[in-house]
């Protein structure tokens, strides 16, 4: 009896590839060694849910250590805001310092170097686009392409040789200065981007958008209004909304809804947003919290975040690293609300993290 080719079942139908299964990738800046990345499977066992009760709960793990290092980088140490995810599936490390970019691919687990940055970084944002990376640093504003894929070892004439990287592109001279930026978003139409920042003199600043589409792109102000988060936000397609955590210090720990504007309207007026009814940030007696970032986890059944929130624990100021997995919806009264069941994991951090580490105040995390 014939064998039957890979990947085939009986009857001649094609066995189906099952989708890469994602993890979140946790970048922290070591005392001595530089940086190390962890490996985190959220999908992991976390305990019995009741999926019919309405009663908001949360489900807590045992404290546990980090999973261990799967990439550790020898560098100075100057924050992890010199790490973005970009272009699929690769973790960019983006130090002046080295002579060329180390860029890690978490699915082939292979190192490869990128083209060195133009200039030594001060007060980065990095805003991945689909196949481009820009990136704003003062008044500076650079952009860069993906470089092209590996060939295929099966084609006519394969070659060897490694694709090279292209160079940074030079844009045009920001309009304002990145130290000043508050948040930024990228719209659901894929080709602008949002970034609000505060002007000297005024409650309440301005925000500016680029068409990476228009030719040529630039930027166009709205004056007198700015997006009510800090830092990053996402768009939530269930929600049909932007979320982010709230810039506002009277409400520390609660997540903004902000209605995302069409950018066919000529003169755009302030957008709605919501707050949050639930604080998401989980704080125990003895806990204080030190900072925290937000990672959209995409779409399957619902939209899901994950909230990457550090805290000090004790007298010892023992250092922990809290994970929250949760989705967000509307109830009947119109009012953002978490998902019934919120799922918290606790991780003891590295006696490397030190007190004054970044990390602890600016965690970075991708979902990869």
């Amino acid at each position: 009896m014939p064998r039957q080719p890979a990947g085939s079942r009986p009857g001649g139908r094609a066995a189906k590839r099952r989708p890469r299964r994602r993890r979140l990738y946790i970048v922290t800046e070591d005392l001595f060694n530089g940086y190390s990345i962890h490996k985190v499977d959220l999908e992991e066992h976390y305990g019995f849910a009741d999926p019919d009760t309405d009663e908001q709960e949360e489900q807590h793990d045992e404290e546990r250590r980090l999973p261990p290092v799967v990439l550790r980088l020898e560098a100075t140490n100057d924050g992890c805001r010199h790490f973005v995810a970009a272009f699929g599936t690769k973790i960019m490390a983006l130090h002046q310092k080295t002579r060329r970019i180390p860029v890690f691919d978490v699915r082939t687990r292979c190192m490869s170097f990128g083209p060195r940055m133009p200039g030594l970084p001060i007060a980065p944002i990095y805003v991945p686009l689909g196949n481009k990376l820009f990136y704003l640093d003062l008044t500076d504003f650079e952009m860069l392409t993906a470089p092209p894929p590996p060939m295929d070892p099966s084609v006519p004439n394969f070659s060897h040789v490694v694709p090279k990287w292209p160079k940074w592109r030079h844009l045009r001279i920001l309009p304002f200065s990145s130290h000043f930026v508050t948040s930024h978003a990228v719209h659901p139409d894929g080709q602008t981007i949002f970034v609000s920042v505060d002007v000297e003199g005024r409650d309440v600043g301005d925000t500016f958008t680029f068409d990476a589409a228009a030719r040529p792109p630039k930027w166009r102000v709205h004056h007198g209004w700015q997006l009510p988060f800090k830092g990053a936000a996402y768009y939530d397609c269930e929600l049909d909304a932007w979320v982010g955590l709230t810039n506002d210090p009277a409400t520390l720990g609660h997540l903004c809804a902000c209605e995302a504007p069409s950018t066919a309207d000529v003169k755009w007026q302030p957008p709605s947003w919501k707050l949050s009814k639930e604080k998401l940030f989980c704080q125990g007696p003895d806990e204080k919290h030190t900072g925290a970032t937000l990672v959209y986890l995409g779409v399957g059944y619902r939209s899901r975040f994950c909230l990457v929130q550090c805290l000090s624990h004790g007298e010892r100021k023992r250092r922990l690293l809290r994970l929250t997995t949760f989705s967000l919806k509307y109830d009947k009264d119109g009012d953002l609300r978490t998902s019934t069941h919120r799922r918290v994991r606790t991780f003891k951090l590295p006696k490397a993290v030190s007190e004054d580490s970044a990390f602890l105040t600016n965690p970075m995390a991708f979902w990869l």
